[in-house]
């Protein structure tokens, strides 16, 4: 019960958190025995965006720890989620974890979907963690019990967030072929241990095709620079839609990957691209300015024709604005108040403001609603009361960034007649950095076909 009233909500409220681009939805393979296997960098949130946007419904796990108390099993097994143990949470508790595999067995044999993070811990990083080889055990067992004739199959997912603690960030959902295991039936009836290593590593080979991977931590900064500078001009040399997710995604995993072949390769030319991108970011942040504001075509643009017209679109569009913001937004900024202070966890900090704000949300519309009933006694005037409240909410999303954009313009035009000189120093900054990227990516590229070649 409680799944099914949570399941529309969430497909609300997490598209209004993030969003989201769906890629390969339809090689769920519904109504055949499924196990679930993306990447796991997002606590809570994981789960539920790969669950509510499935046709069929599906069983979670969570650890074992968050169902201490008689309501948290009640709410969370309602929420369709049972608990798996891991060692750290103490030996004893880990024996209980033959009442979760059996029961993943025969969800399994009775032809349901479950989901399984392969990794089997929660880290918020642009890279996969080692697989454990649990789903790979509980895939074998159910197997093995139909004498390897129910062909039970796992379907790899990618969860690749642009930025996953922050509000009206980017999600690209990314579902590759479900895996068989048939061709590890007569190894595995050889050598069981053998089978399940083999395994484990081709799905770790699967999942990693469908995220993006920086293999060296100590590039992760590099690579964030080099995508803020750089994803527009690359996506315009492609021809891609420069809105389109999936085609970013496509673009942020040629970024890493370049990274990641000149670590091995060329790490003096990493190096140089460090010590220009980061101070270029760093001075940019000092000043309150985004790069893409220092674009030359958008430099260009600044005139008094596009001032005007800005300020017509923020003269016509900021009271609308200020309406849906007090009528819907109330309970996000006291999610993030309490989330800021409270949650030092990054990887649960998602997980807590968007469930926090949906909850608070509800209660809110429904406060105003019943006000609104109570002072005015009119049905018709409650109906579009009950309108404005999404329709407003939604044109608040739609203008924020717009609003963003011209007010990032302003404080240019202002900083370019107060602070010239400081404007002038980082377009003279900007340029070579560019031209070094795009030597990079000549290099790349260049070295990427010889080996097709």
């Amino acid at each position: 019960m409680l799944y099914h009233i949570l399941k529309p909500l969430t497909n609300i409220f997490y598209r209004v958190y993030y969003t989201i681009e769906v890629k390969g939805l339809e090689k769920n393979p519904y109504g055949k025995p499924v196990i679930l296997a993306p990447n796991h960098i997002n606590g809570f949130v994981d789960p539920i965006n790969i669950g509510m946007i499935l046709s069929q419904k599906v069983r979670f796990f969570a650890r074992g720890d968050v169902f201490k108390g008689r309501l948290a099993k009640w709410a969370l097994n309602k929420m369709n989620v049972s608990p798996m143990y891991r060692l750290k949470e103490g030996y004893s508790e880990l024996k209980k974890n033959d009442k979760t595999f059996e029961e993943c067995r025969n969800l399994l044999s009775d032809n349901k979907t479950i989901l399984l993070f392969p990794e089997a811990i929660c880290i918020q990083e642009k890279r996969l963690q080692p697989l454990k080889k649990g789903l790979t055990r509980i895939l074998f067992q159910t197997e093995e019990l139909f004498d390897f004739k129910k062909e039970v199959l796992v379907l790899p997912i990618g969860l690749n967030y642009s930025d996953a603690k922050k509000f009206r960030s980017k999600l690209f959902i990314n579902f590759g072929d479900p895996i068989s295991i048939k061709k590890y039936e007569e190894l595995y009836k050889q050598d069981k241990v053998k089978a399940i290593n083999e395994f484990t590593k081709m799905l770790e080979q699967e999942m990693t095709k469908l995220i993006i991977v920086i293999k060296n931590k100590e590039h992760d900064e590099l690579v964030e620079g080099i995508t803020e500078l750089y994803l527009h001009y690359w996506m315009k040399d492609e021809q891609y839609d420069l809105k389109n997710i999936e085609k970013q995604f496509y673009v942020r995993k040629d970024i890493a990957e370049m990274v990641n072949y000149f670590d091995s390769q060329n790490i003096t030319l990493l190096e140089s691209l460090k010590k220009t991108i980061i101070p270029y970011r760093k001075n940019l942040q000092k000043l309150d300015l985004r790069d893409h504001l220092l674009r030359p075509e958008i430099i260009n643009k600044m005139n008094i024709g596009n001032f005007l017209l800005d300020f017509i679109i923020i003269w016509f569009g900021i009271p609308i604005y200020l309406i849906g913001l007090l009528m819907n937004f109330p309970p996000y900024f006291i999610s993030k108040d309490f989330t800021d202070k409270k949650v030092k966890n990054v990887e649960f900090y998602a997980s807590i403001y968007l469930n926090m704000s949906m909850l608070l949300w509800v209660l809110y519309y429904g406060i105003q609603l019943l006000v609104i009933a109570l002072v005015f006694r009119s049905w018709i005037f409650l109906g579009i009361y009950a309108l404005m409240v999404p329709l407003t909410g939604v044109f608040v999303l739609k203008f924020y960034p717009t609003m963003k954009k011209i007010l990032g313009r302003w404080r240019l035009m202002r900083m370019v007649r107060k602070e010239r000189k400081t404007i002038e120093d980082l377009i003279n900054e900007r340029t070579p950095i560019i031209n070094e990227i795009e030597f990079a990516k000549k290099e790349y590229l260049a070295s990427f076909k010889t080996k097709l070649s």
